[in-house]
C-alpha cells in the first residue's frame, strides 16, 4: 500500500453574496485571512426565562419498560428506536431504526421486557422480535397475526394482540418465548376484543389485562390450563370495565394500555382523557391523575409499565416525556420533557456555535448581553470563542428589553477602536441580535442600525426566538441593518441552524481567492497521482483525480486518466455505492430501492418526505435532483466526484509486504517482517483468499471525498470500482440540500486520511472460535467531517465489507458504535461514566490520521491503531486532548485512552496533528517491540508515550514545552518529522503557528521552528519537560548536553505545513502576513531551510503570495505547491501554475540512519 498526500489544485471564484456556505476555502488564499468580527447580542430580559418545550430528549415516546437494573427503556414511535435511561434519568444508549433488519422495525406499538430480554410487536413488518438489552437481535419471526399491536411476556410464553388483514382485532396469539413459534390463536369472540392496543400480565402470570381501544373498555382474562411446558388452551374472560366513550371516572375515551401493581390493582391510560386511572382488582374505580397540559399533565399518554417496585411509568407522547408515579399517583420523576428556558436553549446554541471549527476559523467572536443589564461580557478577539464557551453560562434573565441602548453601546464599542481590523476595506463586521419578543426604542434601534451599516459597514442580523410567528420589529431591523430578512427559530435545533447560517453568511460575505495546491510525497512506480478540485459558489466543489506519467527529469508527463471524467461518463444508476446498518448488504445498497431503510439515517434531525429522501440519494449518486445548473432538468447528470481536500490518497494492490525470519538487522525480530514470517504471511500473499489469487488483486487508488464517499478507482484505467459511505457519515448528508433554489451546500464528508495494512487477527469474533487470518483492512477518520472513524475489510477489493464505525456525538453526550454486523448501539456519558471499551468521549474532529501498529499486551502481539484526539477549535475543553489506542482485534473498541494534560496556559488543548510513531521498522535503533510515540498539541507540548515492551506500557512524559500562549500564538498543528542524525540521536523537527487564522498578527505573536532531540531514545525515561532554555539558537550549535535548537520567526510568521528532512537540512514552509496597513492583501509564501544539526539558515526565499504546501523530495528534485500566486523568475526555482520545482542542494548527513518519516507501507 502506498500513501499519497496529493496535489490539490483549486480554482476559487469571487464570492460577492451573503449566501451561507457549509465550508470555507483554505486559509491564506485571499481576504478570508481577515477574520470576520461578530458580536453576538443576547437578550437577557425576563421573558427569556419562559419555558421552552420544543427541544427534547425523547421524541414521540409510545411505550416504556424497565429491566432488572431499573434502567428505563423508551420506544420512540417516529424514530423506530428505543432509548435507554438509568433510574436517575441519565441517557445511556439507543438502538433500533426504521427498516426490515433483524433489529429494525416499522412503527411498532408496544414492547415488553422479561428476564432482561426485549419482546417487540413490529406492527408493519408483521413480526415479533426478541432482542438483548443492547439491541442485539436474538430472533425474529414473521407472525400469523398480521398487524401485531400489543405484547406481553412471561416465563414461558409471549402473548400478542393483533388485527387481521380485514382489520378485525378480536384475536390474541400465544407463542413459546424462546422460539417465537408454535403459536395458538385465541378468538375472544364477537363480544370480545375489537382492538387490543396494549396489554400486561399480572406478576403471577395467570391474568392478562387488555386495553381495548375501540370498545373503550378494559378486558381481564384468566389463563386457563396454564403450564410452563405447553400453550394455554384458552383465555377465560374474568371481568371487564364499563363500556362507554366518556370522560367520567372509570370510563375511557380510547384506552391504550393497562398494567398491574404487585397488589393486583389495575392502572389504565385514557388517551383522549389525558389521564391515568387506578382501579382495584375488581375493576372498581379508585383514583386518577392528569389532565390535558403542556407541562404538569398529559398530552396523549399512550404506553405504561409498572416495575417490581410498583413504580409506574407513563409515556407522554406530545410532551416528549416519560412520567414516573407511585401507586398514590404522585409524580416522582420525569424523563425527557422540555429543554428548560428560552435562555437555557440560547446559551446551549451559542456554546455549540463557538465550538464549531468551521465557523471559528473564519471569525472572531464577542458576546454582549442586553435588556435591562447591558454588558459586553466578552470582547471580540481571536480567543473570544474560547472565553464565550464558559462565560455565557453566567447570563441570567430578568428585566426589560432596551435594545436602543444596546445598539448604541455596540456602535461605540466598534468605533472606539477596541475591535481589531474593523475598518479595513475588506473588513466584515456583524451584530447578531437574539431576542424573544418586542423591544423598546424601536425607531432609535433602526436609526443606529442604518447608520452603522452605511457609515461603518457593520451589518445587523435580527434573530427572533420562540416568537410564535413573525414580528415586524425583526423585519425592519434586518432591512435597515443590511441583512434583508430576519431569522426566526421556534426551538433549539432551529436556532442552531439559523445562527450557523447567519455566521456562515458573515464569513463568506466578501472574499477573493486564488489557487491552492498541496504536493504528493510518494509516487507509485513511474506515476504520480494528483487530486484537484474546483471551488463553486452554492454548489458542490468539483473534484478531479489524475494519473500522470513521471518523466525521468522529475517533471510531469502525459495524463493517463482523470477519474472525474470516467465518473461523469458513467450513468448514475450503474455505479456501486454502499453503506451499512440497513437490511440490504452488498456493494450497491445506497439506492432508492432502500429508501425506507435510509430515511432516518440520512435525515436524523428531520422528518423528510419520500421524495426528499430519493432526491438526496440520487444526488449523491450523481443526478442533478436539485437543478444546480438552473435548466429545469432534474434528471440529468452532475459532476460526480466531489472535492478531495484533506484526505490523502492510498494505493492498494497485491499484498506486497516483506516477510523475513532474519533480514540481517540487529533488531530483526522486532520488525513486522519477522512477525509475518512467523504467521505464514507468504501463504496469504501467494494464496487465493482475496476473492481470487492475491497476487492478481486489482490495484486501486482510494480517496475520501467530501460528499461522504470513499472511492476505489482502478489504477489501470481510472474507473470507479465502488464507493463507500460510512454509517457515521450518513447523517451529515442532510446538510447538502439548500433552501435556495438551484443550490446545494458543500459539506465536509470524508475529509480525513485512510491508512491500509495487512494484519493477522480473528475477523469473526462472534463465532465462538479463535481463527485468526491475514486480512487487508482500511481505517480512516472523518477529519473536519466529524468526530468519528470507520474501518472496512478490503482483502477482496472487489467485495469490501464493513468492520466497524465509531462516532462521538458530544452534543447529545453519547458514543455511537456500529459493530461488524452493522448493528448500531449508543452509550451515553452524561452521567460521567460509561463502559471503558466505548469511552471515546474525548474524541474531537478526527484530523489526526491513525497509525496501525503491533504492540505487546501482556506478552502477546496485538494489532492496534493509535491516533491523536483530534481538533476542538481551541474552544471546548471536553474533547481532543488525548491519545487513543484502538483495539483492531476487538472491532475497534477502546484499548486505552491516554489523556494529555492541559497546561496552566490559556490555550484549550487538543491534538489535531498526526502522531510521530517510531517502530523497529523505522530504524535499527528501535530495539523494542511496539512503538515510541511523539504527540504534539495545540499548547505547544510534545509528549512522549511508551507503547513498547520495555518499561511501563502507556507511560508518558513531556519531552518539550514550547511555552505557548494565545498571545504568542505557538500552536502546533503539524506533525513533528523525525530522523536519526549523524550524532546517532533521534531528532524531531516541527514549528508553530495558528494555521486557522494565518493573517492574525500582533506585537506579541512569536512563532518558532525547532530541532529537538530525544537524548534517551530508544529508551523511555520520565524526565522533567524541556524548554528553549536548554536549546541554542544560531549561530551557536547545541552541545551534546543541550536539547536542540530553535529559531524565532519574525513578523508574525507561521508554519503552514509539516517540515521535510532532506539529508543535512530541514525545510519549513512559512506564511508571513501582510502588515496591518495592508492587511487585506495576501501574505508572503516563504520557504526556509536550516541545517539539521545547528539550525543555521541555509535557505530563505520568497516564492510568491499565498500558502506553501509541504516540500516533497524526489531524488534531487524539490516540489512544493502554492495556494496563491508564484513569483516569476525565482532564483534556483521554476514555477508552472501552482507547482514550484527546484533542485536539492542537500548533502549527506553521514548519519547511521536517514529517515523522512514512518508511514504505512
Amino acid at each position: 500500500m502506498v500513501r499519497l498526500t496529493k496535489i490539490i489544485t483549486v480554482l476559487f471564484l469571487l464570492l460577492a453574496s451573503f449566501q451561507a456556505q457549509a465550508k470555507n476555502p483554505p486559509p491564506g488564499t485571499g481576504t478570508s485571512d481577515i477574520p470576520a468580527n461578530i458580536l453576538i447580542m443576547l437578550d437577557n430580559s425576563g421573558s427569556m426565562s419562559s419555558k421552552l418545550y420544543n427541544s427534547v430528549e425523547v421524541y414521540y415516546p409510545l411505550d416504556t419498560a424497565t429491566d432488572s437494573s431499573g434502567n428505563v427503556y423508551v420506544m420512540e414511535y417516529h424514530n423506530n428506536r428505543i432509548k435507554v435511561f438509568n433510574s436517575s434519568g441519565t441517557y445511556l444508549r439507543s438502538f433500533g431504526g426504521y427498516g426490515y433488519g433483524c433489529n429494525q422495525w416499522r412503527y411498532a406499538r408496544q414492547f415488553d421486557i422479561y428476564n432482561d430480554e426485549i419482546f417487540l410487536a413490529d406492527t408493519y413488518n408483521h413480526h415479533v422480535i426478541r432482542m438483548s438489552l443492547t439491541g442485539r437481535c436474538i430472533s425474529k419471526e414473521r407472525t400469523i397475526y398480521n398487524y401485531p399491536h400489543a405484547i406481553a411476556a412471561d416465563s414461558a410464553f409471549v402473548y400478542v394482540g393483533y388485527t387481521n388483514w380485514s382489520g378485525h382485532g378480536r384475536y390474541i396469539s400465544a407463542v413459546h418465548r424462546g422460539r417465537l413459534n408454535s403459536s395458538r390463536t385465541i378468538d375472544t369472540g364477537s363480544s370480545g376484543l375489537r382492538y387490543a392496543w396494549g396489554m400486561s400480565l399480572s406478576s403471577a402470570g395467570h391474568r392478562l389485562i387488555v386495553a381495548d381501544y375501540v370498545r373503550n373498555q378494559l378486558f381481564e382474562y384468566s389463563l386457563s390450563n396454564y403450564s410452563s411446558t405447553r400453550l394455554p388452551v384458552s383465555l377465560s374472560l374474568r371481568q371487564k370495565s364499563s363500556s362507554s366513550y366518556s370522560s367520567s371516572n372509570g370510563y375511557f375515551r380510547r384506552p391504550t394500555d393497562a398494567a398491574y401493581d404487585s397488589g393486583g390493582n389495575i392502572y389504565a391510560l385514557d388517551l383522549y382523557g389525558h389521564r391515568l386511572q387506578k382501579f382495584n382488582s375488581s375493576l372498581v374505580y379508585q383514583a386518577k391523575v392528569g389532565t390535558y397540559s403542556t407541562s404538569s399533565g398529559f398530552r396523549y399518554p399512550y404506553g405504561m409499565h409498572i416495575d417490581s417496585n410498583n413504580n409506574i411509568y407513563v409515556t407522554d407522547y406530545y410532551n416528549y416525556a416519560v412520567r414516573k408515579y407511585n401507586t398514590s399517583l404522585t409524580e416522582t420523576a420525569t424523563y425527557g420533557g422540555g429543554a428548560g428556558t428560552r435562555l437555557d436553549a440560547a446559551k446551549k446554541v451559542i456554546k455549540k456555535i463557538v465550538s464549531n471549527t468551521d465557523l471559528t476559523s473564519g471569525a472572531n467572536f464577542g458576546l454582549m448581553e442586553w435588556g435591562t443589564r447591558h454588558n459586553i461580557r466578552v470582547k471580540i478577539s481571536d480567543t473570544g470563542a474560547k472565553t464565550i464557551y464558559t462565560n455565557v453560562d453566567g447570563v441570567y434573565a430578568s428585566g426589560g428589553t432596551d435594545l436602543a441602548r444596546a445598539m448604541s453601546i455596540a456602535r461605540n464599542y466598534f468605533t472606539s477602536g477596541q475591535v481589531a481590523n474593523w475598518n479595513l476595506s475588506c473588513s466584515i463586521n456583524y451584530l447578531i441580535v437574539i431576542s424573544d419578543g418586542y423591544w423598546s426604542g424601536h425607531n432609535t434601534v433602526l436609526s443606529i442600525a442604518e447608520q452603522i451599516k452605511n457609515a461603518y459597514n457593520i451589518k445587523t442580523f435580527a434573530v427572533g426566538f420562540a416568537l410564535g410567528g413573525a414580528n415586524s420589529n425583526y423585519s425592519t431591523l434586518a432591512t435597515k441593518g443590511g441583512t434583508t430578512k430576519p431569522l426566526y427559530a421556534s426551538n433549539q435545533t432551529e436556532l442552531l441552524a439559523k445562527l450557523t447560517d447567519a455566521i456562515k453568511q458573515a464569513i463568506s460575505g466578501k472574499l477573493t481567492f486564488t489557487t491552492p495546491a498541496v504536493m504528493s510525497d510518494v509516487t507509485k512506480g513511474n506515476y504520480v497521482y494528483q487530486s484537484t478540485f474546483e471551488y463553486e459558489k452554492n454548489k458542490q466543489w468539483k473534484g478531479s483525480l489524475k494519473k500522470y506519467k513521471l518523466n525521468t527529469n522529475g517533471t510531469f508527463g502525459a495524463v493517463q486518466w482523470d477519474a472525474a471524467d470516467k465518473l461523469n461518463s458513467k450513468n448514475a444508476s450503474s455505479r456501486k455505492i454502499w453503506t451499512t446498518g440497513i437490511s440490504a448488504t452488498g456493494t450497491n445498497n445506497f439506492t432508492t430501492t432502500y429508501r425506507d431503510d435510509l430515511k432516518s439515517l440520512l435525515f436524523p434531525s428531520q422528518a423528510p418526505t419520500n421524495t426528499e429522501v430519493e432526491n438526496l440519494i440520487n444526488f449523491i449518486r450523481g443526478v442533478d435532483t436539485y437543478d444546480q445548473d438552473a435548466d429545469s432538468n432534474k434528471t440529468e447528470s452532475i459532476h460526480k466526484l466531489a472535492d478531495i481536500y484533506h484526505s490523502e490518497l492510498i494505493i492498494v494492490g497485491a499484498p506486497d509486504s516483506s516477510s523475513s525470519a532474519n533480514d540481517g538487522s540487529t533488531n530483526y525480530d522486532k520488525k513486522d517482517s519477522y512477525y509475518r514470517s512467523q504467521n505464514n504471511y507468504n501463504n496469504f500473499k501467494n494464496g487465493s483468499n482475496c476473492g481470487g489469487p492475491c497476487a492478481n488483486r486489482t490495484e486501486v487508488v482510494l480517496a475520501g471525498a467530501n460528499n461522504g464517499i470513499l472511492h476505489a478507482f482502478k489504477t489501470s484505467d481510472g474507473e470507479e470500482l465502488w464507493g463507500y459511505i460510512p454509517p457515521n457519515v450518513l447523517g451529515n448528508l442532510e446538510k447538502i440540500p439548500s433552501s435556495k433554489a438551484n443550490s446545494t451546500n458543500p459539506i465536509y464528508g470524508i475529509d480525513g486520511s485512510p491508512v491500509v495494512k495487512d494484519i493477522y487477527f480473528d475477523d469473526t469474533p462472534n463465532d465462538s472460535t479463535t481463527n485468526p487470518r491475514w486480512r487487508t483492512i482500511l481505517l480512516g477518520g472523518l477529519g473536519a467531517g466529524g468526530k468519528g472513524l470507520y474501518a472496512i475489510d478490503i482483502t477482496d477489493v472487489n467485495n469490501p465489507t464493513h468492520l466497524f464505525a465509531i462516532n462521538n456525538d458530544n452534543t447529545n453526550q453519547s458514543i455511537q458504535y456500529w459493530d461488524i454486523d452493522g448493528l448500531k448501539q449508543e452509550f451515553g456519558y452524561a452521567s460521567g461514566s460509561m463502559d471503558p471499551k466505548y469511552d471515546y468521549r474525548k474524541l474531537g474532529e478526527t484530523w489526526s490520521t491513525p497509525r496501525i501498529i503491533r504492540i505487546k499486551v501482556s506478552g502477546k502481539d496485538k494489532w492496534v491503531a493509535v491516533f491523536g484526539g483530534g481538533y476542538n477549535g481551541a474552544v471546548n475543553p471536553n474533547y481532543g486532548s488525548a491519545v487513543f489506542m484502538m483495539d483492531l482485534e476487538d472491532e475497534g473498541r477502546l484499548l486505552k485512552v491516554i489523556e494529555i494534560e492541559d497546561s496552566t496556559n490559556d490555550i484549550v488543548n487538543s491534538i489535531p496533528a498526526d502522531l510521530s510513531v517510531i517502530t523497529a521498522d523505522g530504524t535499527e535503533k528501535a530495539t523494542y517491540n511496539g512503538a515510541l510515540v511523539y504527540a504534539a498539541d495545540l499548547e505547544g507540548k510534545v509528549t512522549k508515550i511508551n507503547l513498547t515492551d520495555q518499561g511501563t506500557l502507556y507511560q508518558k512524559t513531556t519531552l518539550f514545552n514550547s511555552q505557548s500562549t494565545s498571545d504568542n500564538g505557538r500552536y502546533i498543528y503539524k506533525k513533528p518529522e523525525a530522523t536519526i542524525n549523524n550524532d546517532n540521536k533521534l531528532w524531531l523537527y516541527f514549528g508553530t503557528g495558528n494555521t486557522q487564522k494565518l493573517q492574525e498578527q500582533s506585537s506579541q505573536t512569536q512563532n518558532r521552528v525547532y530541532g529537538i532531540k530525544d537524548k534517551d531514545f530508544p529508551n523511555f525515561v520520565n524526565r522533567s519537560e524541556g524548554t528553549v532554555s536548554q536549546c541554542k539558537t544560531a549561530p551557536t550549535c547545541p552541545s551534546s548536553t543541550d536539547l536542540g535548537w530553535y529559531v524565532n520567526l519574525p513578523r508574525a510568521q507561521k508554519l503552514t505545513a509539516e517540515s521535510t528532512i532532506d539529508k543535512d537540512r530541514v525545510y519549513f514552509p512559512i506564511y508571513e502576513p501582510t502588515t496591518t496597513t495592508n492587511a487585506c492583501n495576501t501574505g508572503k509564501a516563504i520557504l526556509t531551510a536550516y541545517d539539521t544539526k545547528c539550525g543555521n539558515s541555509v535557505l530563505n526565499i520568497h516564492l510568491g503570495t499565498g500558502v506553501l504546501s509541504k516540500v516533497v523530495v524526489q531524488g534531487d528534485n524539490l516540489y512544493v505547491g502554492i495556494a496563491g500566486e508564484a513569483k516569476k523568475n525565482i532564483s534556483g526555482f521554476t514555477s508552472t501554475g501552482n507547482l514550484i520545482t527546484g533542485k536539492s542542494k542537500a548533502k549527506s548527513s553521514g548519519g547511521k540512519v536517514q529517515l523522512e518519516g514512518w508511514k504505512e507501507n
